[in-house]
């Protein structure tokens, strides 16, 4: 009977559990989409950084079941505040304890087992969808990694049922223990207490000493080595909760003392954020370190991606080079778009090449040197031969030309003589075509066409010896490859997740608004005013969190500059960031206008 009585209150509020059942969905379906990456050890071990990366994914893991454990917890609470009033009410009609604790329990992991279920599956599919267009974009090939893994199966729903029965067991003992006339009166109430200045003023000071500790270290990786991303992984999460739990309630106190506070309904909308400080300390950190995460996540695997053609360049100024080529291998170069090509003529001796030194000086041979500029890594360049360079075997003119040669040549002198002499040398004219191209990452299709044959017809241990940076790019693109796919694919993950977690808490309070803005629109507050007061309500708890998040990624990327894992980061952080913000803009909007919809009276009453 009790159990009937239960399902028709939960048919009562089906508004509300569609969104407790969502928000879970995601959660299990996101992190089944971390763990498939972090448990596939074949998958995250499969480049040269694979140790460091199964350090990072260990520690990925404990803070996604950290925060799935504080997410859970707060859906759960948000579940029970939902029934409260109706197991107060049971207790008044004389239902047992231990009845109404087996019933809590039984809810509990009724909707734990599904959502679950449904994240998972959904999990799968999210997985699948996004991999899929990653390979696509990104045109890296990805191995070991597999959409559907029974491992990462397994341990979101061990870990999801764990947490479900731990819930259910704190909330039957806190629930029968609880007087039913508390329960009855549980939504008149709040937890909300006036802060303390001097607390927050300490709580300020704390949160900026450990956010620069754990700047400080992510700065010092080369001495701190795998300590700092421990030391950054504990300061900044404590530093961010400081933050939040100190600097949003001074900004609030100081905007209630300012001029602005009297404009309209400011007052109220001030008031409201200030009220709710204390629940959305916890979930406003959450999101701002979910939100560097899966920013500083996307920006390492674009910044590897932009990276790739400046660390290839770094080897040879030319992308191909070919001598005497095949019709196959000329057709393909005529596909590839944005060249510029250098011919030379040659005629090879058992001792010597010579050159025609007319063909240097309408076409100078270009060669990469890195130039300082105040950057102690120096700024990578592409410089063009002066003639008086050719004739100095050390110089890097001449060392570009040698690697650039058949392999065979690489003993032999290199003479750049003049036509006269040229013309004199014995032996068969021979065609030495250079090729280089603006931009490396977009005709990669075209240059891997290019690769597979030049291995088909010189073999493949010939091609890995040749200077062109073609061979680099394709070995270090085979590298990186997977730390790029799994820098965008979880960056995407955490973003879904941040976003589903501030939704879920901020639509959770719906029916408690929902009640104040009836009020506000009885005294004759216009639904245009309504509306802002929700527009900047929602925008202060959006906008907070990314701030933070842009400055901790800002000062993260010092980790990978110094560890000299990626070139111009900062350039790739832009390109991120704007992306990024465009998508979280679209989870506002959609919060907004769902809000809006639910809180604000249809029809205004008049005056």
């Amino acid at each position: 009977m009790l159990f009937k009585i239960s399902i028709s209150g939960i048919k009562a509020r089906w508004r509300d559990y569609i969104v407790l059942f969502s928000g879970m969905i995601m959660a299990s379906a996101i992190f089944y989409m971390f763990e498939a990456i972090a448990l596939n050890k074949k998958f995250v071990t499969s480049t040269t950084v694979g140790q460091s990366a199964k350090v990072v994914f260990s520690l990925g893991s404990i803070l996604l079941i950290i925060i799935t454990l504080v997410y859970i917890l707060y859906a759960n609470n948000f579940l029970m505040s939902m029934r409260k009033h109706d197991y107060g009410l049971f207790m008044m009609l004389g239902a047992k304890s231990s009845k109404i604790g087996t019933l809590i329990n039984l809810e509990t992991l009724t909707v734990g087992l599904f959502s679950t279920l449904i994240g998972v599956v959904a999990g799968i599919g999210l997985t699948k969808v996004i991999s899929n267009m990653l390979v696509t974009a990104l045109d890296i090939p990805v191995k070991y990694f597999q959409a559907v893994y029974n491992p990462a199966i397994w341990s979101t729903l061990i870990l999801f049922m764990i947490l479900f029965i731990v819930a259910g067991l704190m909330n039957a003992r806190s629930f029968t223990k609880t007087a039913a006339l508390k329960l009855l009166n549980s939504e008149s109430k709040t937890d909300w207490k006036q802060p303390r200045t001097k607390r927050l003023i300490g709580q300020a000071a704390l949160g900026v000493i450990f956010l620069a500790m754990g700047y400080y270290s992510l700065d010092h990786i080369q001495q701190l080595k795998g300590l700092s991303i421990l030391i950054g992984l504990v300061t900044i999460v404590c530093g961010t909760y400081f933050i939040f739990n100190s600097f949003f309630v001074i900004l609030l106190e100081r905007l209630q003392q300012s001029v602005l506070n009297k404009r309209g309904i400011n007052s109220f909308t001030i008031a409201q954020l200030k009220f709710r400080i204390h629940d959305y300390t916890k979930i406003l950190s959450i999101v701002s370190l979910l939100f560097s995460l899966a920013l500083g996540a996307i920006t390492v695997g674009i910044g590897l991606q932009n990276g790739l053609p400046e660390t290839a360049n770094a080897k040879s100024a030319y992308v191909i080079a070919t001598t005497n080529p095949s019709s196959k291998m000329a057709e393909l170069i005529a596909k590839t778009h944005g060249k510029n090509e250098n011919n030379y003529q040659q005629k090879v001796t058992k001792k010597a090449v010579y050159y025609r030194l007319s063909e240097f000086s309408r076409q100078p041979i270009e060669y990469p040197t890195f130039v300082s500029n105040g950057n102690p890594q120096g700024n990578l360049q592409i410089k063009k031969s002066r003639l008086g360079q050719l004739g100095n075997s050390h110089s890097q003119p001449y060392q570009q030309l040698r690697t650039l040669q058949n392999v065979n040549l690489k003993t032999h002198q290199i003479k750049f003589v003049s036509d006269q002499v040229f013309s004199k040398v014995s032996g068969e004219i021979n065609h030495l075509k250079l090729i280089r191209v603006k931009d490396l990452n977009g005709q990669s299709a075209s240059l891997k066409a290019i690769f597979d044959l030049q291995k088909r017809e010189l073999g493949s241990k010939v091609v890995q010896s040749m200077g062109e940076s073609l061979i680099l790019y394709e070995f270090v693109k085979n590298i990186f490859s997977s730390m790029e796919f799994m820098g965008v694919f979880l960056g995407i993950a955490f973003l879904a997740m941040l976003a589903s977690c501030l939704m879920f808490k901020i639509l959770s309070g719906i029916d408690r608004d929902k009640t104040r803005f009836e009020m506000l629109n009885k005294i004759g507050t216009s639904q245009r005013s309504l509306k802002r007061s929700i527009m900047l309500q929602i925008m202060g708890l959006f906008g907070l969190p990314a701030a933070l998040g842009l400055i901790n990624v800002g000062f993260g990327l010092q980790m990978f500059v110094k560890a000299s894992l990626l070139h111009h980061a900062y350039q790739a952080f832009a390109y991120s960031s704007i992306g990024f913000l465009a998508l979280y803009l679209v989870y506002y909007v959609i919060t907004v206008l769902i809000y809006q919809k639910v809180v604000v009276p249809k029809a205004q009453n008049e005056r």
